[in-house]
């Protein structure tokens, strides 16, 4: 094959790769953004999908994230690739912090700061579905407020930066206005 590696890599290095890559993050995210910065459309409808992807991705709708982003963004008119670039924000690295974060603001929210977590054990379905939504609910709640916050923090500086990129673009190319 013209594209294989020339040493396999043992699995104990493919699990590390995929913590922490080789290549390292810096090198992602300077693909990232020049994948963001090169989509066909207006600074704006590309801001908005990535803020709608990073949105989404503070939802504690684990796996419904791309989806619901998708949609999201279709029905916003933003770019539905660009949310799809933006909901890798949550990751396994960082879905424990952001977890943490929104668990956090939701019970402040709901006003169930200092309730300690119930001391017996669970053992019939009713005692799991009660126990589940006294996690979901707080994190759906604190979902809200962090995601509009960190989609927020992303598109202003998303936005100016496309519309620099594609009028460098234009300058360079000669391309019509």
């Amino acid at each position: 094959m013209v594209f294989k590696r020339g040493v396999a890599r043992t699995p104990l290095q493919k699990i590390r790769e995929m913590v922490w890559p080789s290549s390292g993050f810096r090198r992602s995210l300077i693909y990232t953004w020049r994948r963001l910065t090169r989509l066909q459309a207006t600074p704006h409808a590309i801001a908005l999908g990535f803020a709608i992807g990073v949105f989404m991705s503070f939802s504690p709708f684990l796996g419904f994230h791309l989806v619901l982003s998708g949609v999201t963004a279709w029905l916003l008119r933003g770019h539905i690739a660009a949310s799809l670039i933006g909901n890798f924000l949550g990751n396994p690295i960082s879905y424990p912090f952001m977890w943490a974060l929104v668990h956090q603001c939701g019970t402040l929210m709901l006003g169930h700061s200092g309730r300690a977590a119930a001391a017996t054990p669970v053992f019939s379905m009713s005692d799991i579905a009660s126990g589940a939504w006294e996690i979901f609910l707080p994190m759906l709640a604190g979902s809200i407020p962090v995601g509009i916050g960190m989609a927020l923090l992303f598109y202003f500086p998303i936005k100016a930066g496309v519309a620099r990129y594609q009028a460098s673009r234009r300058a360079r190319f000669g391309a019509p206005t």
